[in-house]
């Protein structure tokens, strides 16, 4: 656990010293605080106050987002800067390598996540004047406590895969942005292609279903699609391999 957290903080270190100086991080939050923080919840704020799940499910739009980009940097990057064989040369294990890139991107996409969530439920209550103060619902609290740091999860084993074989962080990144938009693309188009009568009854399955056991299923499914990825990544983590690749 201690080589794990190692290799984590050296992950997290290195995010943050990419992002310059004080200002040069400030202003690469900024755009994803203020959309999801405050221009979001302003622009739709009735709905925000009164669909229980709605916060929820847009946050979740994060990780999609984030966790990839930031995993194609994971292998890809440390072969472009030329330090993934002083990496591998470490007594850190395979196993603790993986792990602590995984589960450092896991962490910093879901602390994002999390301050923009705190960012809008501020920005709601300020709008809101002398009205009851506003919390998020059950499902939305859910949601985002853990279904963000899931689909976090699922998306950093993706670009994680990707990123070792890639030979830039270009690629890679290209590589993920390919995946998800095949996935973005293909479900709906695979619902289209569904025969009305069964189209009418998914919408009316989704409309009348409880939201709670929704949640719970999709976690579920994504979890386990991630432990599936996470044991792939691990299996294809070849450190042999990847140094004379170098």
């Amino acid at each position: 656990m201690k080589d794990i957290s190692t290799v984590v903080w050296k992950e997290l270190s290195e995010f943050w010293r990419a992002r310059g100086g004080s200002r040069a991080r400030l202003m690469s939050f900024l755009p994803i605080f203020f959309v999801f923080g405050v221009f979001w919840p302003l622009q739709g704020r009735e709905a925000w106050v009164t669909v229980p799940f709605l916060p929820g499910f847009l946050f979740m739009i994060l990780p999609l987002t984030l966790a990839g980009g930031t995993a194609a940097d994971s292998f890809a990057g440390e072969r472009e800067r030329h330090t993934l064989e002083t990496l591998l040369a470490t007594r850190l294990s395979d196993r603790d390598i993986f792990a602590g890139k995984v589960l450092a991107t896991t962490i910093y996409c879901t602390a994002l996540v999390w301050a923009c969530a705190l960012i809008s439920l501020i920005t709601l209550n300020v709008s809101r004047g002398s009205n009851p103060i506003f919390w998020y619902s059950e499902i939305s609290v859910f949601l985002i406590a853990l279904g963000t740091p899931l689909l976090a999860v699922l998306m950093t084993a993706i670009g994680v895969l990707v990123s070792l074989r890639a030979a830039t962080v270009r690629s890679a990144a290209q590589t993920f942005s390919i995946v998800t938009l095949l996935v973005f693309i293909g479900v709906p188009l695979l619902i289209q292609a569904l025969p009305p009568a069964m189209q009418a009854s998914l919408v009316e399955m989704v409309a009348t279903a409880n939201m709670t056991l929704v949640a719970l299923a999709a976690g579920t499914v994504v979890l386990a699609a991630s432990i599936a990825l996470l044991a792939l990544g691990i299996a294809r983590f070849q450190r042999t391999r990847l140094i004379l690749e170098e």
